[in-house]
């Protein structure tokens, strides 16, 4: 039995979507959100929507749907310091990034702006396992399950644990939606 999470209001218990996959290790925040739109001042949103992960997979944009959680590889979002990084995916609708691990930076700047990330390294090395390299991102058609009350991800029949999302990582979320 999991140890239940207190769960403050405004905050989702569960999130459930379609898994986006990508498997790159030390995918670096210019993969993620290109270094030639930071400065641009009047990038919108839905601009930063747009071009999400236009350097590692231009095919993304065409798979990824609103709602989906992405799980990527580890050492996620490695490089600078670069805000846009957590929030064009916030901005193109995944509603929670899981990683084998981030960099501590990228964490930091995704808690900051709302953006739910939670580290299952044992998900991510059995979607490589299965899944190999062969394409930047894949939907599997794998349906996952995230309960925030007792930290697990459930895909199919096998549960993931992972650590608690605790209070302030709620709050931030729960106040910083859009």
């Amino acid at each position: 039995m999991f140890a239940l999470i207190p769960i403050i209001e405004g905050f989702p218990g569960v999130i459930e979507g379609e898994i986006i996959f990508c498997h790159q290790d030390n995918l670096n925040t210019d993969g993620i959100y290109p270094g030639k739109y930071t400065y641009q001042d009047d990038i919108t949103p839905e601009g930063q929507a747009a071009v999400a992960m236009e350097n590692y997979d231009p095919e993304f944009q065409t798979i990824a749907e609103v709602g989906d959680v992405m799980v990527g590889g580890f050492n996620f979002g490695t490089g600078s310091s670069r805000e846009q990084a957590a929030t064009a995916l916030k901005y193109r609708g995944i509603s929670v990034l899981i990683a084998g691990s981030f960099s501590e930076t990228y964490k930091r700047n995704a808690i900051n702006n709302g953006f739910l990330t939670i580290e299952v390294p044992e998900l991510v090395s059995e979607l490589k396992t299965k899944y190999g390299s062969e394409k930047p991102s894949i939907k599997p058609g794998l349906k996952i399950k995230v309960d925030f009350q007792v930290s697990t991800a459930t895909v199919g029949d096998k549960v993931y644990p992972f650590g608690a999302v605790g209070q302030a990582a709620q709050g931030t979320y729960s106040c910083r939606r859009t």
